[in-house]
């Protein structure tokens, strides 16, 4: 089943920010929170780097309940010391690893801390 967009409304005042709505779903998939690591169990140094890995879990948690990012309909993302730096940082990393013609609805959240020393954290809802 496909996951319907029936509206896409550009919010007036912050580029980049949209109110969707979905109606349609298929069976839903709940993914926890997915947080990227070194091969070694390390925390990545580099931000983009801790983005890209925390994706990539992301994507292999979706591939095993046989979903994409095409069948994401929800993503919560936390980020720990959030400031515009950070926000310009994961939205360019998000944007070059998830190409979908239409994103999921997704919230973008300041936290003071994540497990294990984390930066970024993510679960999301997939609807297949």
């Amino acid at each position: 089943m496909t996951n319907d967009r029936i509206t896409h409304i550009p919010a007036p005042v912050v580029p980049g920010i949209s109110d969707s709505v979905r109606v349609t779903s298929g069976e839903l998939i709940f993914i926890s929170g997915q947080v990227g690591f070194e091969e070694d169990g390390s925390v990545p140094e580099d931000f983009a780097r801790a983005i890209e890995l925390t994706y990539a879990e992301l994507e292999r948690a979706l591939a095993a309940a046989g979903a994409t990012y095409e069948d994401l309909v929800r993503v919560n993302v936390y980020i720990t010391e959030l400031d515009q730096e950070k926000l310009a940082i994961w939205r360019t990393t998000r944007n070059s690893l998830v190409r979908v013609a239409e994103p999921s609805a997704s919230t973008v959240i300041g936290v003071h801390s994540l497990y294990n020393g984390a930066t970024i954290e993510i679960d999301a809802i997939a609807a297949v």
